[in-house]
């Protein structure tokens, strides 16, 4: 339990530091072209849990999963919650999240999103732009993530377009 806590604190420590850095860039320098990942992409994920393009690299998953997420545009999770509770590192692009019952929020590089216990929600890309996080999914081996139906694509334009 150690080593993967320590292996968690790790990565937590080295995306802080990451975006914090990021974040001081200049304006120039924030146009400039797409930057390399800081956590390789992974493989491509069926669609039976996600609609579009979507990519996951498991970086640990020793109780504590934690994975690197690439969403293209307009790639999203279904509804789905996760008895141990998310946190969500954002390391590049912007997306959007929204819990159930609640206003979609949009996300971008830096942010922190923080998902209770059993919270059904969804997160993605944004319509043009992709979004990259890092999600923690707490006790993730003994309580896997539950899933549900599909945000299908009117949806999502409906909900994104309040924004």
């Amino acid at each position: 339990m150690k080593k993967s806590n320590s292996t968690v604190l790790t990565i937590l420590a080295v995306i802080t530091l990451s975006c914090k850095e990021k974040n001081n860039e200049t304006a120039e320098t924030q146009i400039s072209p797409k930057h390399e990942m800081l956590f390789p992409k992974g493989n491509k994920v069926p669609n039976d849990k996600f609609t579009g393009t979507v990519y996951q690299a498991i970086l640990s998953d020793e109780g504590t999963r934690v994975s690197n997420v690439t969403f293209e545009p307009n790639g999203r999770t279904h509804w789905h919650n996760h008895p141990g509770g998310q946190t969500l590192l954002v390391t590049d692009g912007v997306g959007y999240h929204q819990e159930e019952g609640k206003p979609v929020q949009k996300i971008k590089k830096g942010d922190l999103i923080k998902i209770a216990r059993n919270v059904k929600h969804w997160h993605g890309g944004s319509d043009t732009e992709s979004m990259t996080h890092i999600a923690v999914s707490i006790d993730h081996g003994k309580n896997p993530s539950q899933w549900f139906e599909e945000l299908n694509n009117e949806e999502f334009k409906r909900e994104i377009s309040k924004k």
